[in-house]
């Protein structure tokens, strides 16, 4: 690569750093005339994508509701408030909530504390749901119930509007199959299936013939966030306890936004004291390194605000904290073995070649056991430890490529500077 074009590349790297940078952590107000040039309406404050990013209660705060149960048997609720606790935290799961938390209160009932909700309306819908699903026809009978089916999602009808798609068990398919017969050959317009959630009715499709397949549809006038709660209570299941909603109340953050400020300042100047630590010890590798980790910071930031079941808690900046350490050790294990190539007699194109080859499969096997273990965490608990371990495995996946594909890609770019690119890059042959 001639060395204008790599300038140019640096240059416009260097913008688009600072760019996305600014894009993921000011908060500011945009200037009027720069609104109305766009057509857009005056006085807007730009929130930063980091602010975007959903946070726990530690951080954010939240909401909570007290469930009581209907009946007074508390033996009874005893032997099925576990299997409710279950049933609840699939619907939150569903629903993007992974950091609430359901705990038993005086014996019989429930608190569920929900973090950074923007419709308190919708989660205490989402709570006192029964979600008791049953396919009836006019004259009542059920032909198939919410045990028939295997998963709800949000879709989209003919029409181009939010549904909910409803796949249905093997068995769950026969039946569907048989209802839609009998209904089809309804006259004076009983050739309606209609669709209840408990004793509420959601959807009433007329069936003109049979349908056979694994899967239908539940229309209606939904905005996004109805059906996707519509949705969560019928994959998480019917409650086995009917519960009314007692006293509810909003949850001020623990922490605060001043914890999140400071651990922010702090990861600035670690990240500083990285960057010289890197450029002393390894020159234009280092500086290399320190252009990743910037992009490696950005698309972390852009990531965790694009999934909404990532819910950010403190234990949630453990894990990027870690998972930023884990991408400075990979490319200190990379150069260690560049500068091993090199001093052993290869050119230096070759000792950077063979140096992230052979280094891959140490890199991969380190990080390869942290997936795992961040996996298993995930699917095995719950709240922030489950929050820790999906930033974890987030900032691990997107450590990997930025030190096995972007570093190795502006050592490239940076080869051409210098008059001496060895000593640029500290590389040294072995003394005999």
């Amino acid at each position: 690569m001639k060395k204008g074009k790599s300038i140019a590349l640096l240059v416009i790297t260097g913008l688009l750093i600072a760019f996305f940078g600014v894009a993921c952590f000011a908060n500011f107000a945009i200037p009027d005339g720069v609104l109305k040039f766009f057509g857009a309406q005056p006085k807007y404050n730009y929130v930063s994508i980091f602010d975007q990013i959903s946070k726990g209660i530690d951080l954010e705060g939240g909401y909570y509701a007290v469930m009581e149960p209907v009946t007074d048997d508390d033996a009874l609720v005893a032997s099925k408030i576990n299997d409710v606790i279950r049933t609840l935290r699939a619907r939150l799961d569903d629903k993007g909530y992974t950091e609430a938390t359901i705990s038993i209160q005086d014996g019989t009932k429930l608190r569920v504390e929900i973090p950074d909700i923007d419709d308190a309306d919708a989660v205490l819908e989402l709570l006192s749901s029964q979600g008791k699903l049953e396919f009836r026809d006019y004259t009542g009978k059920v032909w198939l119930d919410g045990e028939n089916v295997s998963g709800a999602r949000v879709g989209y009808d003919e029409n181009g509007n939010y549904a909910v798609v409803l796949e249905f068990t093997p068995a769950g398919q026969a039946k569907f199959s048989q209802a839609t017969a009998t209904v089809a050959n309804f006259t004076d317009g009983n050739n309606i299936l209609y669709i209840y959630l408990g004793d509420t009715l959601v959807s009433s499709p007329s069936v003109q013939s049979q349908i056979t397949s694994s899967s239908a549809q539940i229309t209606g006038k939904f905005e996004y966030e109805d059906a996707e709660t519509l949705a969560a209570v019928i994959s998480g299941g019917a409650l086995d306890l009917e519960f009314t909603i007692g006293t509810t109340s909003k949850i001020s953050p623990t922490l605060g936004q001043g914890v999140v400020d400071n651990a922010l300042l702090a990861a600035g100047i670690g990240m500083l004291i990285i960057f010289a630590i890197l450029i002393i010890f390894y020159g234009g590798m280092g500086v290399a390194a320190c252009i990743a980790l910037l992009i490696y910071v950005i698309l972390y930031v852009i990531v965790l605000a694009l999934f909404p079941w990532v819910q950010l808690t403190f234990p949630g900046i453990a894990g990027i904290i870690l998972s930023i350490g884990m991408a400075v050790d990979a490319n200190i294990i990379i150069f260690e073995r560049i500068k091993e190539e090199y001093a052993s007699g290869k050119t230096m194109n070759n000792a950077i070649k063979t140096g992230f080859r052979r280094a891959f499969i140490t890199v991969l096997d380190s990080n390869l056991t942290t997936i795992l273990a961040s996996i298993v965490l995930w699917i095995l608990t719950s709240g922030s430890i489950q929050g820790f371990a999906i930033t974890l495995f987030l900032g691990v996946i997107l450590s990997m490529f930025s030190s096995i594909v972007v570093t190795r890609g502006f050592i490239n770019l940076l080869k051409p500077l210098p008059k001496n690119p060895e000593k640029f890059y500290g590389l040294k042959r072995r003394e005999e």
